[in-house]
């Protein structure tokens, strides 16, 4: 396995690791699986032994070969990792370990050493530019039951805030609620929005996350190109990846069209509704409590906007998780692990769901509707009669409409 599209400061990163092991605490993956040789200073370590192999006086000395089981164990720990990036948390010399992980799939991927369960992922994609069909048609097929709005009413070609709806809720009907819930808010409030329809591309997360990086820059520039074109002064959307693509991603690859508008996560974009009062709520009692995506809070720093919006919530009480914010466990739903390994899924979902349970809520909101799809079914597991819904749900279930 070659390493030589690891920059230098990520190999030195991987040289200085120090083993001390405060990783495998915190690695979701471990939690769910008992695995330890699945943990991030397990990777990190052989990482370092391949580098060894090859880079350095050393290499050329000692020669040493890196066995094929052990790039098999290497290959096998990269892709039951949910790319949470909890390991972060409490490294002590501050190793970026997400890039890392996004890298080393990226070698995997191009050697063929990934599960070839995500070539299926893949080629979908690449056709349907979706993850769940074979065709991108149907893409606003979720308004339908939507009371009084035809189906092309908000597919427009001109509009001051555009909502990219991703591809989870464009065509997993477990999560329908959630774009209709945004159509309806937006609607009360008078916001001229609009959505792309078949024109919305995957954000191209699940590319880039797989291993196949240069597969992703066409959807970048398609879906840069075609919301400008669109005059939106401001991009929202609901989901914590497509928001991690639009902010982080897409501006480091200089898109040809400018990003000349706003990107605002659906939380932000609600908490700025309220606060101009566009919007109002009505009283709410019940116990609520929420949970951090991993791409909205570890990997984009959004913390504070959801829970402003719980908490202007007349009569709602807000209970935090043991683990909640930096400290948040995954849901399980990340980094592609379904296609690969769905039982890691469920068992991470399961310590998610307990630690759900222990509070006594009768909701749990979160913002992200693949982790509301995957606390949904984990929920339901353990027979628990928490409702859970994704933070637009809740907003329309208190929205005060006279």
């Amino acid at each position: 396995m070659k390493l030589e599209k690891f920059n230098v400061l990520q190999l030195a990163e991987i040289d200085a690791c120090t083993k001390c092991g405060n990783c495998m605490d915190l690695c979701t993956a471990v939690l769910g699986s008992d695995d330890v040789s699945i943990a991030p200073s397990k990777k990190v370590k052989l990482l370092k032994k391949f580098a060894g192999t090859q880079f350095g006086l050393l290499s050329k000395i000692l020669k040493k070969e890196i066995k094929q089981e052990e790039v098999q164990d290497l290959a096998r720990a990269a892709y039951a990792c949910t790319m949470c990036a909890r390991c972060e948390l409490d490294c002590h010399i501050g190793i970026k370990l997400q890039d890392i992980w996004v890298k080393l799939r990226e070698v995997l991927a191009e050697e063929g050493k990934h599960p070839k369960a995500l070539d299926m992922l893949r080629e979908r994609l690449l056709k349907a530019k979706n993850v769940s069909f074979d065709t991108n048609e149907g893409r606003v097929d979720w308004i339908n039951k939507v009371p009084n709005i035809p189906q092309d009413r908000y597919v427009k070609t001109k509009m001051d805030v555009a909502f990219f709806v991703g591809c989870v809720s464009s065509f997993s009907p477990r999560v329908f609620k959630l774009p209709r819930s945004v159509v309806q808010i937006f609607q009360h409030a008078d916001i001229d929005f609009g959505v792309l329809g078949d024109e919305e591309w995957c954000c191209g997360f699940p590319l880039l996350t797989s291993g196949f990086k240069d597969d992703f820059l066409e959807f970048a520039k398609h879906n840069v190109e075609t919301v400008a074109a669109t005059g939106a002064k401001v991009l929202v959307t609901s989901c914590p990846s497509c928001y991690h693509m639009w902010t982080h991603i897409y501006s480091q690859i200089q898109p040809s069209v400018e990003m000349d508008f706003e990107v605002l996560h659906l939380v932000q974009y609600l908490d700025r509704l309220i606060k101009e009062e566009k919007i109002r709520l009505k009283p709410l009692d019940k116990k609520i409590t929420y949970h951090d995506p991993c791409d909205l809070g570890r990997s984009s720093g959004i913390y504070e906007e959801p829970r402003e919006i719980i908490k202007s919530i007349p009569g709602a009480e807000f209970v935090e998780l043991e683990n909640s914010r930096e400290r948040a466990l995954c849901c399980g739903g990340g980094g592609n692990v379904e296609a690969a390994d769905p039982k890691l899924v469920q068992d991470i979902a399961k310590i998610k769901a307990e630690e759900v349970i222990k509070t006594g809520a009768d909701i749990v909101v979160s913002a992200c509707q693949q982790c509301a799809r995957t606390m949904l079914n984990a929920l339901k597991k353990e027979k628990s009669k928490i409702k859970v819904k994704d933070i637009s749900e809740l907003v329309l279930m208190c929205l005060q409409k006279d």
